[in-house]
């Protein structure tokens, strides 16, 4: 047990709030909402401003659904799906992803895939009021959502954003400025009040103006996508935890430049969000749970300084440097991706992969594809998945010490591309075999 005095709590209490002594320095943790032995997290889940209803988008394999002959069965069933935590009843549940919360929690913006359209979504929370259309989904999704100057702000994944004029975009949409030494970033999320963003800059979690390049701070850490606490003081994301095969949850002040690390969890912790009075839910997975926790009086955990100068993934790589276990390989082009078991993203990647593969070897095409596994996954979670899947791609390691340089600890999974053993570029997360094509062809 750590100087911060770890207490577990077992259940909620009245009104999914737990029960704190303000005396109290001590950090209590509570499993929330388990998932079931099949279902996937599609991304990051959000708990909602008072910290009574979350919302995340599973992911369950449908046995019945098989996809064309000689292909891979593929996931299906990606439903964005909305629990009270008290009862534990689902509120809703529709084909889905990448919900994000109001901040005052009275709506929730996500993308519906019902294929009966209705693109970026509104749903009205706790009336259960549907808005479709919101914004044009080549907009992006991974949402976020800021009130700025008095009005509702969306930030998506792609750098993009629009104000809300009730619950539809006021067009045309703003994008992210670049700033000198960090360009635009990548899968920004904004803070509460619209001003600043956390993105990813060659591997690093920075902090940066929306609009401006002001007070920007880079953490020197590589980890997931940085959500910002209600006051705009601290965000939070997860890290590799170093010598181990998981993840743990830090937390950076930004005023004061401090970095506090979760403590006391052997599995793996994942996609931190922030309630309003400042706890923390993230998903957890460990040999004994596997669902949704809730970490309170996070604050008051020691902080240590937060490095100075940031730690950049260098310009140039080569072949050696990321897997030096591996022959470089023969092709002129080589894409290989890095993946892991309990990413839902993964399986649909996998397939996608190996249909571009399939694609490059039936045009002749100098296109070598190949995989490889992050830190964290087990062998058996590994097999289970290709098998499912009837994946057949190679598998190449990836040492827990290298995993930094791929820029993978931002997104699983990540693509890289060579060219004749030199790493020329990067994608994070899910690509289709038909991006994949192009960005070969364009590179």
């Amino acid at each position: 047990m750590t100087n911060a005095r770890v207490v577990w709590v077992s259940a909620l209490v009245a009104a999914g709030v737990l029960a704190a002594s303000a005396q109290s320095a001590q950090v209590r943790y509570e499993r929330l909402f388990p998932l079931k032995s099949e279902e996937g997290v599609f991304a990051y889940a959000r708990i909602s401003p008072d910290g009574r209803t979350l919302a995340y988008a599973s992911i369950m394999p449908d046995p019945a659904r098989l996809a064309a002959a000689g292909l891979p069965r593929q996931p299906s069933r990606t439903t964005q799906t909305v629990v009270d935590l008290k009862t534990g009843a689902v509120q809703f549940a529709e084909a889905g992803i990448d919900a994000y919360w109001s901040l005052d929690g009275d709506r929730m913006i996500f993308l519906a895939q019902s294929g009966a359209g209705g693109g970026v979504t509104m749903r009205h929370h706790p009336d259960g009021e549907i808005v479709r259309n919101v914004a044009p989904s080549s907009l992006g999704d991974y949402f976020s959502w800021a009130v700025r100057d008095g009005k509702n702000l969306i930030l998506t994944i792609q750098s993009n954003y629009y104000y809300l004029d009730g619950d539809k975009a006021a067009l045309p949409a703003g994008r992210v400025v670049p700033c000198d030494g960090i360009g635009i970033g990548d899968r920004p999320l904004i803070s509460k009040d619209g001003r600043r963003i956390t993105t990813f800059v060659r591997g690093s979690v920075v902090v940066r103006g929306l609009t401006d390049c002001e007070n920007t701070i880079d953490t020197g850490l590589q980890g997931g996508k940085a959500d910002f606490s209600f006051d705009g003081r601290h965000i939070a994301f997860h890290v590799a935890r170093a010598g181990t095969k998981t993840y743990e949850i830090v937390i950076v002040d930004l005023e004061r430049k401090t970095v506090r690390t979760l403590p006391d969890l052997p599995g793996s912790s994942l996609f931190p969000s922030w309630t309003r009075d400042g706890r923390l839910c993230f998903r957890y997975d460990s040999d004994d749970y596997r669902g949704f926790m809730m970490a309170s009086n996070v604050l008051s955990l020691p902080a240590r300084p937060l490095s100075a100068a940031g730690t950049r993934v260098p310009a140039t790589l080569r072949w050696n440097d990321l897997f030096p276990e591996t022959p470089s390989p023969a092709h002129e082009t080589t894409l290989v991706m890095i993946w892991a078991a309990w990413s839902a993203h993964s399986p649909y990647a996998l397939a996608e992969l190996q249909a571009a593969g399939r694609a490059f070897a039936a045009r002749r095409a100098d296109v070598g594809v190949l995989t490889a596994v992050e830190l964290s996954s087990r062998r058996a979670d590994i097999d289970r998945l290709l098998q499912d899947g009837a994946i057949s791609l190679p598998e190449i390691p990836l040492a827990p010490e290298r995993l930094f340089f791929t820029e993978a600890l931002n997104q699983i999974p990540t693509t890289l591309l060579f060219r004749n053993g030199v790493l020329v570029d990067r994608r994070l997360g899910a690509q289709s075999a038909d991006a994949l094509a192009a960005w070969v062809a364009s590179r």
